[in-house]
């Protein structure tokens, strides 16, 4: 009984674990190149380091205490979006711009989306490759808010094998916070990586007046 349990039980704690562990390469990286910076404001290293390590701890977190960690609230996107994109810019070769809406809400699990985005980034980054461009564009068209990563890399079928977990991830991510998740060709080369979710509003509990 107790190695059926076991057999059942470490596939999933393994790709748990696997998939912290693909998410926590970037941060780790970010606050290593930082340490080690000969030049540069000093405390705007310090603010860097903390924000990745702020950032690994809500990871940790969200893992160690499942879901229950991670629950759906109203989220400015757009906010989301930059803060991945600070993140992500420590260890980029890549330029990156964040193009789109000033604002857009909507409900998510905020750490899970913000992954999915950072795992994306992370793609995005290492298929244009040093000198490349990277896009973040956040849409709202009032039903739904889009995420859109497009990248100047070699396109669709060239992704190298070791992004293929990322991806994996980022699925299960977004599921998570009840969006969809596309790859497609972007119109110039490179992929467009995509995240819709729907614009949905969280609901107050009825008042008295209401109930009765």
């Amino acid at each position: 009984m107790a190695t059926a349990l076991v057999r059942d039980v470490a596939p999933k704690s393994l790709d748990t674990v696997r998939a912290l562990c693909h998410d926590l390469r970037q941060p780790l990286a970010a606050i290593l190149l930082l340490v080690g910076a000969d030049s540069g404001d000093v405390r705007h290293r310090l603010d860097g380091i903390l924000d990745q390590a702020q950032w690994l701890s809500q990871l940790v977190e969200c893992v160690v205490g499942g879901a229950a960690d991670d629950q759906p609230e109203m989220v400015d996107v757009v906010d989301l979006a930059w803060r991945c994109v600070c993140r992500a810019q420590h260890t980029a070769e890549t330029k990156i711009g964040l193009t789109g809406v000033d604002r857009a809400m909507a409900v998510a699990a905020p750490v899970a989306l913000s992954r999915a985005t950072s795992c994306l980034l992370d793609n995005a980054m290492r298929a244009s490759g040093p000198g490349g461009h990277v896009t973040v564009e956040v849409t709202d068209t009032g039903q739904e808010v889009t995420i859109r990563i497009i990248d100047d890399g070699p396109g669709l079928g060239q992704v190298p094998a070791h992004n293929s977990l990322g991806l994996t991830i980022t699925r299960a991510l977004v599921s998570a916070c009840g969006g969809g998740f596309e790859l497609k060709s972007g119109n110039l080369g490179g992929v467009v990586a995509q995240i819709v979710l729907p614009r949905l509003v969280l609901r107050d509990p009825p008042s008295e007046a209401a109930a009765s």
